[in-house]
Formats: structure tokens, sequence, C-alpha cells
């Protein structure tokens, strides 16, 4: 494959998913409206949460989240139609959408979504049977179509993630060929009008990048891209990478600049912007097993902390973090195995760069065994925290989708988890 993509009418065709840093499994195709039973045992768990709908397990690889005018916004990959379902959430934890609403309206099916509020619109964007698909959804719930191209090509991989300024948003995703894995973007208007794109990639040619991620930062009116680089040294020393676009596409960091080259492996990067600085967390391996590390970046490049931040270093293994800001605290969740099944856990970041919870604090609670793949969003005075829970770990068989509501104080709300995916 050439570094250079050109997105023309023509196009390529749509690849395979990426999870991590390895080829993941290929989901199956939803086939009509199939809905999966709720098991006793696991409804028993989510029973303080019942009214006139029942959880039901119909997700698939885990959840996005974001917030906007004033409710929560969960989406996922879903056995039903369209493959993308999502659900409102009030601050107060009721969920607005009991049966969820089917985002994807295209014919074909999506997979892996991420979604962002533009200020008017939740704007959300997945991987489609041919290329990089989205849509824009009201508050109310109205998905807004026609689903709209963001980029064909039969090289793409997932996951896609999405930032937004009040003017544009800006999609991140994978490209891979033969010789090599890169990162590309690609801007839309508030309008979901696709814009002219570089045909040149963000990270570095003839080399294997990932899982990027990217915030918007309104005082210098940019977007930091963070993602996972193998810069040719193996899966085993990947480091976390960073890239400044502006509003109008431009690139100012070439082939992107360093924020980790620790020893070990840093992989799975997200970041958020503060006001002051960007916070950018990832799992890495410079201990052995996988730990949360994390650095601030300034709105220049420049890395504070290039020998990163211990976020938490507990036993075991801690994978997946996701980041959301607000006033002066970040909360930093991930995956955790230290009690031996994946558990969701979280801890406090400030912005002068101090861990406020140690090795940090549960978040999922006792039930379902296994609950892996955390997003978490902030408004309304709290942090939802959304992740998939099952009874074993198995991330593309169908799964629930649950969330759990965090204070700033790290005072976790719902015990048990909120069921998100429902159904009448």
């Amino acid at each position: 494959m050439k570094r250079e993509v050109r997105a023309g009418i023509a196009g390529l065709l749509f690849g395979s998913m990426l999870a991590g840093c390895g080829v993941a499994p290929e989901l199956e195709s939803p086939q009509g409206n199939e809905e999966l039973e709720a098991s006793t045992s696991a409804e028993a768990e989510l029973d303080a949460h019942r009214d006139d709908s029942t959880p039901a397990a119909v997700a698939r690889y885990g959840p996005a989240v974001a917030y906007g005018d004033g409710k929560y916004f969960a989406v996922w990959t879903d056995v039903r139609t369209g493959g993308i379902w999502g659900t409102r959430v009030k601050p107060d934890g009721t969920v607005l959408d009991k049966g969820g609403i089917r985002i994807n309206i295209s014919d074909e099916t999506g997979s892996q979504p991420g979604i962002a509020f533009n200020g008017t619109h939740f704007f959300v964007v997945w991987g489609g049977r041919d290329g990089v698909d989205g849509v824009r959804v009201k508050p109310d719930g109205t998905v807004v179509g026609p689903v709209f191209r963001v980029i064909q090509t039969d090289e793409f991989q997932g996951p896609t993630r999405v930032a937004c300024s009040p003017k544009i948003c800006l999609v991140t995703y994978t490209v891979t060929g033969d010789t090599e894995t890169v990162i590309f973007v690609t801007r839309v208007t508030k309008a979901g009008v696709v814009l002219p794109s570089s045909d040149r990639s963000i990270s570095a040619g003839l080399n294997y990048a990932a899982d990027a991620s990217a915030a918007w930062n309104n005082s210098k009116k940019e977007f930091l891209v963070v993602w996972s680089d193998q810069h040719g040294e193996g899966p085993e020393n990947a480091d976390i990478y960073g890239n400044r676009v502006k509003e109008d596409g431009t690139v100012l960091d070439d082939d992107g600049f360093p924020i980790s080259t620790a020893e070990g492996a840093q992989t799975t990067p997200d970041v958020e912007w503060t006001g002051k600085n960007y916070q950018v967390v990832w799992s890495d391996t410079r201990n052995g097993n996988p730990d949360i590390y994390g650095a601030r970046v300034n709105g220049q490049g420049k890395v504070k902390d290039p020998d990163g931040i211990p976020i938490t270093i507990a036993a075991a293994a801690q994978t997946a973090p996701r980041i959301a800001h607000h006033n002066n605290k970040s909360l930093v969740v991930w995956d955790d195995t230290r009690n031996g099944p994946h558990s969701i856990w979280g801890s406090r970041w400030d912005e002068d760069g101090d861990v406020w919870d140690g090795s940090g604090f549960p978040i999922s609670s006792e039930g379902l065994a296994q609950q892996y793949l955390p997003d978490v969003a902030y408004g309304s005075d709290k942090f939802l925290t959304v992740y998939a829970a099952q009874n074993v770990y198995e991330p593309f068989a169908p799964h629930y989708i649950v969330g759990t509501r965090v204070t700033h104080q790290a005072q976790v709300k719902d015990v048990p988890a909120i069921p998100l995916t429902r159904k009448y």
C-alpha cells in the first residue's frame, strides 16, 4: 500500500477490524431484528433498575459515550438491524430510550462506533462494510439522515473515533496495507458534509500505527490526535505519538512527535484537553504486566512528563484506559484484572499531574463476572462510565452494556450498574 490514500468516488472497499495492536476477529453480521434474551441470573443482578423493560444482551464489542444538551448518549455495536444502536441517559441515571435507538439507518451493518457532541448534534461514526460511515443525532434522539460516507477503503481498520470543535468534527481511523499501517483523519462539517482531506497520513509511513484518538483544544483552535506507533520495532516496543491538526486540516507536526517512548509497549491511548494541557493516558508494559500511565502535553506540543506518570501500577493487567475531564480533575477509567475477573476501576488525575486515588478505586460492582471495555464522559456534575458486562469474557459475543455514575469525590452512585441495553 502507498502511504497516500485517495478518497475518490470510485474509492476503495472495507477491510478488517483492529482491537488493540492485533487484528480482532470479524463480527458476525446481525440477521433481521435478532434479540437475545437476558439470562435469569443476569437479570437478577440488574433487577434494581427493572421497570417496564428487561436487560438484554444485544451488544457486541463495547460502548462509547458523550455528553451534550443535558444528557449522556451511549452507543454500541448491536446484534440488531443496522448494527449501531444507542440510548440517552439523564443525569439522574434515567434511561430515556428503553428499547434503544437504531442509529445506523442505512441498509448496511456497522460496528465499533465513536461519538462526540458538536454543540447542536451528537455525531456518531462507525466502521461500515465498505468504509467509515456517520450520521448526526439530535439531542431528542432523532436520527438526521442520510448516513454519510467519511472514507471508502478496503484498507480500513477500527476503531473509529471522533472529536468535535464548534465548527467541524475530526474523524480518526487506521488504514492498513502490505507494508504499513498508518493514521488518517477526515473533517466533517456540522451539517454532515465531508470535507476534502489530505491524501497523506498524519503518522510516519512504512510503519505500524493504530488506535487513534483525538481531543479539541478551544484555546489554540486545534486538535491533538494520539496513537500507538511501533516505528518498525514490533508490537512489544510500541510507543505513543501525537500530531496537532488545525480546523482547516493543516497538520502541524509532520509525522508526529513522541509522547512516550518508554521500555515495553505503550498502547490504546486516549486524550482530553483540560483548558491548560492535554492529558494523554495509555496502557504500558514497562513493568512487565500492563499498567496505566499518563502524560501532560501543552498547547505547543511539548510533553511535560516524558517519563510518564503512573496512574496505576497494581498487580495483574490494567488496559484500555479512557479519560474525561471537568474543572481541574480528570477521571481515568480502565479494564482491571487485579482480582482475577475483568472489572472497571478508576482514578482521579489533576492538572498539576497528581494522582488522587493511589492504585485506583472500583467502579463496577459485583454481579456479572466480567466487565470490560469502558468509556467515560462528564456532564451535569457527574462522570458516566459505560462498559460491557457478561458472565464470560467474550468481547465479540452478545453482552450487556451498563453504566455507572461517579462523582468528583470518587463516589460510585449506581450499585448495581444501570443496564443500558434493554428490550420490552
